[in-house]
This record gives C-alpha cells, structure tokens and sequence, in this order.
C-alpha cells in the first residue's frame, strides 16, 4: 500500500497502473477530466470501466461525509487507541464482525430499460424525452442509471435544504474544483459565507474542516440533521462533478430545474 502511495512498485500490473493514474487525476485535478481519461482503462476492461468509475466517484461522496463530519476512521476513541489490549480488542472484534458478513458481489437485478422505467416514474411533471439517447452508454452498466436516479430523489425529495442553497453549494463546488496540484494543496482564500467555505474546503480537502466552521454553520440555524444535509449536498456534487465530466454527460442534467441564487 505504501509503495501504491509512493509511487508505482515494479510489479505494478497494467490494470493497477491505469487505476491509480485516474483516482490520481480525480483527486488532483478533477475539474480538467474528460472522457478520454477512461480510455485507457477501457482498452483494458471494456465496459467494465464503469464499474471502476462508479467505486471512484462513490469514494468521493462517502470520503467527504467522513471528513466534513469529523466521522473516526476507527470505531476506538483517539486517545484510547494508545493503549494496546484496547486496540487489539477493536480489531479483532471489527475481524469478526467483517468475517460474519457476506461481502460477495452480487448482480445487479434491473437491466437498462427498466432503470430507466424508473427513472421517467422519479420525475414528475418531465416527459424524461431524450433521457435514453442520453444515458445509453451506460446500457451495460444500468446501475449508473439508478445512481443519477438516487443524485435526484436526495434533491429533490430527502434534502431538507432550501433550492437556491442546494444551487449555492454546486456552484461553489464546480469553481472549487482543483485544475492544478497546487489548487489541492496549501491554503487558499474560502467564501466569507460559512455555507461557502463549507462547500470550497468540502471540495479542496474536506479533512482541513474545522469545529470553528461547523459552530458557524449552528449560528446561521442548521441543527446537526441541518449539517449533515449540507455535507450530503457537498458530496453529492463532488460526486456529479466527476461522473458528468468522465462519462460526458451534460452538467445540466442535474443542475436543471435549480433555482440559482445569483
């Protein structure tokens, strides 16, 4: 792992060499991707490259929750990990519990056009004319569909956020989006909103969140469900943001129908 981090070992498989090229340029420089990025993994995978896409873009959504909300890696407290028999009693107590899981693949059930079905059924009042011209590439992976279908029902149904926030937040995250190495490293001028600097640190290095922004989140009226929808929200458009740029679908197709607050 530290040889993957490092650099690239001597062994490293052309698979692995491709995969960790991509997940580098999702990280670095995210808002210069392209479709033509997944091409050299395709040449290696097939269609199979959406499935790396999609484990990709879900670590970014899930990454950012875990550190916008200060979430522990481990489930042992930091100042109780010192004390060895703890540790080892965690670990082996996380072992057994992963060890009673069944964690195999399992195949998706819904092929393309019932995906689709359900997505034209999510949107109300929409005819979803031109969705299947749109979305065709993933025919092989419906999956993909049903996560654009699930990006609009978490804004549009189980957000409690206010339309023209939920349009702040995805405005502040395309412009964040690192173009160079150094727009994710070293420290940079945030919004002077706290939704805005939530949104631009979310989107830079959503580790560096501090208590100071959350406690300025709480003084403009959001309880902790309240946060925890405006991380959502960040990871959310972390998420598009890199899914609509690689697989070449228009930005709009979820921006659409939000009301900006310009």
């Amino acid at each position: 792992m530290a040889e993957l981090i490092g650099g690239l070992p001597a062994n490293i498989t052309p698979l692995e060499r491709e995969l960790i090229s991509l997940i580098k340029k999702n990280f670095a420089t995210p808002a210069r991707l392209k479709p033509a990025d997944l091409d050299p993994l395709r040449e290696i995978v097939g269609d199979d490259v959406y499935d790396y896409l999609l484990v990709i873009v879900g670590f970014h959504f899930v990454n950012r929750i875990a550190d916008l909300l200060d979430v522990p890696l481990e489930g042992l407290p930091k100042r109780l990990r010192r004390i060895k028999i703890l540790r080892r009693l965690t670990q082996r107590t996380a072992g057994f519990l992963l060890s009673k899981m069944d964690l195999a693949n399992r195949e998706y059930q819904l092929t393309y056009e019932h995906a689709m079905i359900n997505l034209k059924s999510s949107m109300p009042g929409t005819s979803g004319e031109g969705l299947e011209s749109t979305l065709a590439m993933f025919e092989s992976r419906p999956k993909l569909v049903e996560v654009y279908q699930l990006l609009l029902a978490e804004r549009d149904d189980r957000s409690r956020l206010d339309r023209r926030v939920l349009a702040k937040i995805h405005s502040v995250v395309e412009k964040a989006l690192p173009a160079t190495v150094l727009d994710s490293q070293g420290v940079h001028a945030v919004p002077e909103s706290p939704i805005g600097a939530f949104a631009f640190v979310g989107t830079r290095y959503a580790f560096r969140t501090t208590k100071q922004m959350i406690d300025e989140l709480r003084q403009k009226g959001y309880d902790d469900l309240g946060i925890l929808d405006l991380a959502i929200a960040v990871a959310d458009a972390n998420l598009w943001a890199r899914l609509h740029r690689l697989a070449g679908l228009a930005p709009e197709l979820y921006y659409l129908h939000l009301k900006r607050d310009d």
